[in-house]
């Protein structure tokens, strides 16, 4: 997902709005600060130079009264609402919260509402009272945030690069105003160092009844976890379940309205490639910290099968560096499965799943901008494929940009095709999809075609990309104990001995024409495509009798369908009887919208614009 550009309004605002009047800000207590009237810490989270959020857990034996102590960051809303008298709460850029070990919720949380003191030194001196269970309390200092006018901006600190990601523009734009804005790294980690942090704390007579363990807390019955997750991280086990069994799935991600998810997870049944489970923006909830931050968490009945589990993350945003402010539960982002029973989890076997592709026919991948991309095999026998294509559509459209299709060499006929039916969410941007499902072809030849726009394709992405951007494009690999890769040979297009005309891959303002005799009356198959509107062809193929000049066949827009593609794309494929002797076939452009210089969507078949004529 995007990074969000940063914006910090300190000294440029002083300018500004230098006739506001001067706020008193009181002076916080350092959780250092040694504790007062006989209590004493039992959790104690300090120093965040090289952890953007520290965490650990507490057990009560009995219901307990907790003294809160923190200092942390965070600002009021928008200077527009400050002007206009609105005192409404905004993040803690820097700061505490507790949760529920066991249910995950929220029990207490650090706001501006309960914090007071200067923006970048928010004090908090807080009791609750807590029932007997055991807790989670986490303390995350990721960056800067501030709202500015109607926006809201934030400052990632990347402790990985000991610099602010805060873009150029905003670098130079600030640094008009603040000369500190450039020290901005050394500031932040001065305060993580030793000012910002949490400190629990009880009576001293009662830090008997409490007992720490590190979060998160886990369960005895969990079958599979991958949790702690960085960026673009690809996570693929193979679950072998021996009976029906009903998991439980806990998953953290990132997403977005529109249905976009960047960090999330799926299960696949391997035998029908249908996604049984899929983590998607509809069906998660919010997960705490920025609004990105999203969960799912229900159950999930898995038949007797073998799946593929898979969770992947895009490049920004997560355990490795938080770029805004992190979920609730954030050591647990990722994905965990847990089976309701001792007894349930015997019954699931997981193993390591390699990505890679084995028994692979054709493979065109990394397709970038305006490619058209064309392999073809030969099957010596029926074999079932596998099709894994990865493409741009757009969710509610009929139509993709980048898609892939297959056809039948020998007769033109499409045998599958990528459409938005028969895609899912390819994780990045909505209009990301992926085709991954079986199909079965009988002996033959084929070619596998690959086309893409001018826009949002492999290294030139113009949204978030794809989980699996390496494979933008389309894989077809042999599956299943029958398939042989013996059974397959690469195929070349080429003039086969059935063909009597050919004139295809016809450019603008061109005639065309060439002959071809007949020893007795014949069907012939007409195979034609071409450009048309309303009644009319713009592109368009014709017969002619060489004898007497007349007109024996004529590619009309009423006699041809859809070709794919632009709607002015148009497909004649059908035969013709012609009696004996000697016969011209033209074809003919216009100025526009041909072979190789498309003014709209080309046909499925681009390579054949223009006629080719078949015996029977």
């Amino acid at each position: 997902m995007k990074k969000q550009k940063p914006v910090r309004f300190i000294s440029a605002l002083t300018i500004v709005f230098a006739c506001l009047p001067i706020l008193a800000f009181t002076t916080p207590n350092n959780p250092a600060d040694p504790p007062q009237d006989g209590k004493g810490y039992f959790i104690t989270l300090k120093d965040f130079t090289n952890e953007e959020v520290k965490g650990l857990g507490f057990t009560l034996a009995k219901d307990m009264k907790i003294s809160i102590n923190a200092v942390g960051g965070g600002n009021k809303n928008s200077w527009k609402e400050f002007w206009d008298g609105k005192y409404k709460s905004n993040d803690m850029f820097a700061g505490g919260w507790i949760i529920d070990a066991e249910t995950r919720n929220v029990v207490w949380e650090m706001s501006m509402s309960n914090t007071s003191g200067r923006e970048d030194e928010r004090s908090c001196q807080d009791e609750i009272n807590l029932p007997k269970g055991s807790y989670e309390v986490y303390f995350a200092a990721y960056g800067y945030s501030s709202s500015a006018g109607m926006n809201y901006y934030s400052i990632n600190i990347d402790r990985r690069t000991g610099k602010t990601n805060s873009g150029k523009f905003v670098d130079k734009f600030l640094g008009w105003f603040d000369e500190d804005y450039k020290d901005m790294y050394t500031e932040f980690m001065e305060k993580a160092k030793d000012v910002w942090g949490i400190l629990l704390s009880v009576p001293k007579s009662e830090q008997s009844s409490i007992t720490t363990f590190n979060a998160p807390k886990k369960k005895n019955t969990i079958v599979f976890a991958a949790t702690g997750i960085g960026d673009g991280a690809f996570v693929k086990k193979q679950l072998s379940v021996n009976r029906d069994v009903t998991v439980n799935i806990y998953a953290l991600g990132e997403g977005r309205g529109k249905n976009e998810v960047f960090d999330y997870g799926w299960i696949t049944n391997i035998a029908t490639r249908e996604r049984v489970w899929e983590m998607r923006y509809s069906n998660t909830d919010f997960a705490g910290g920025a609004s990105k931050n999203v969960y799912f968490k229900g159950d999930v009945r898995l038949s007797k099968g073998t799946y593929e589990l898979s969770f992947v993350t895009d490049d920004s945003h997560s355990r490795e560096d938080w770029n805004s402010k992190p979920p609730y539960d954030p050591f647990n982002y990722g994905i965990t499965i847990t089976a309701q029973s001792e007894n349930e989890k015997s019954a699931i076997a997981v193993a390591d799943y390699t990505t890679e592709k084995k028994n692979i026919v054709v493979q065109l991948v990394r397709a970038r901008d305006d490619d058209f991309l064309q392999a073809g095999f030969s099957l010596k026998e029926e074999a079932r494929l596998h099709v894994y294509a990865l493409g741009e559509g757009h969710v509610g459209g009929n139509e993709l940009a980048d898609y892939g299709w297959i056809i039948n060499a020998k007769t033109r006929e499409q045998v599958w095709e990528m459409t938005m039916r028969n895609t899912v969410h390819a994780g990045g941007a909505s209009k990301n999809r992926l085709a991954d499902e079986f199909i079965i072809l009988p002996k033959g030849d084929y070619l596998v075609f690959y086309q893409t726009d001018d826009s949002h394709a492999y290294n030139d992405w113009n949204d978030d990309k794809p989980y699996d951007a390496e494979s933008y494009g389309i894989t077809i690999s042999g599956v299943g104990d029958n398939f042989s890769p013996k059974s397959v040979v690469p195929f070349v297009e080429s003039e086969s001995e059935n063909v009597l005309v050919q004139m295809i891959r016809v450019r603008d303002d061109k005639h065309v024409r060439q002959r071809f005799t007949l020893d007795k009356a014949s069907k012939v198959r007409v195979y034609a495509i071409g450009e048309g509107v309303g009644n009319s062809m713009a592109d368009y193929a014709w017969i002619e009798n060489t004898k007497n000049g007349d007109v024996v066949w004529e590619m009309t827009y009423r006699t041809t369908t859809h070709a794919g593609g632009a709607k002015k794309n148009r497909l004649f494929d059908r035969f013709v009887l012609l009696d004996k002797g000697e016969y011209e076939v033209h074809f003919q452009t216009d100025d526009s919208h041909a072979f190789n210089d498309w003014n709209d969507d080309p046909p499925s078949d681009r390579t054949h614009w223009g006629v080719t004529i078949y015996k029977e």
